[in-house]
């Protein structure tokens, strides 16, 4: 079992990840915290041991005006696509949400905007890390 951020270095890079991301915006968000959170792997998908947590964070973009939602999700998707990221998905225009990951840290991203009002929210979570960084000690002797 390798070791991975700890779960406050995992936070700290989902925050940067975001950070990056609002830069490439046309105009400046105000970032209003929707979600951070800590949520154990308890399916993770990369068939790993339990024990270890997925953290991330998700914001409100408010102040952008909804008529440019386009133009942002626009800019977004080309940041992403010049950064090394793999777009997972992208369903524009009946569903306005964009979904990537990292090709290096396996980040995950999304930005999604609300149905009903369009108000832009985005996040960014981790993959699954152990909280300490290691693996748990075994109790058990080896066999």
């Amino acid at each position: 079992m390798e070791p991975t951020l700890t779960e406050e270095q995992a936070r700290d890079r989902a925050e940067q990840h975001i950070q990056d991301a609002i830069t490439v915006l046309p105009d400046e968000p105000t970032l209003n915290l929707l979600s951070d959170y800590s949520d154990e792997c308890t399916d993770p998908t990369d068939n790993g041991p339990q024990g270890r947590y997925q953290v991330g964070k998700t914001y409100w973009l408010d102040d952008l005006s909804p008529e440019r939602n386009d133009a942002y999700l626009d800019a977004l998707r080309a940041h992403w696509e010049a950064n090394n990221y793999r777009i997972n998905s992208d369903n524009r225009p009946d569903d306005r949400t964009i979904t990537v990951e990292h090709n290096e840290d396996a980040f995950r991203m999304s930005v999604v905007a609300r149905p009903d009002d369009q108000r832009l929210s985005l996040g960014a979570g981790s993959p699954c890390i152990w909280p300490e960084g290691t693996p748990p000690e075994d109790d058990e002797p080896g066999f």
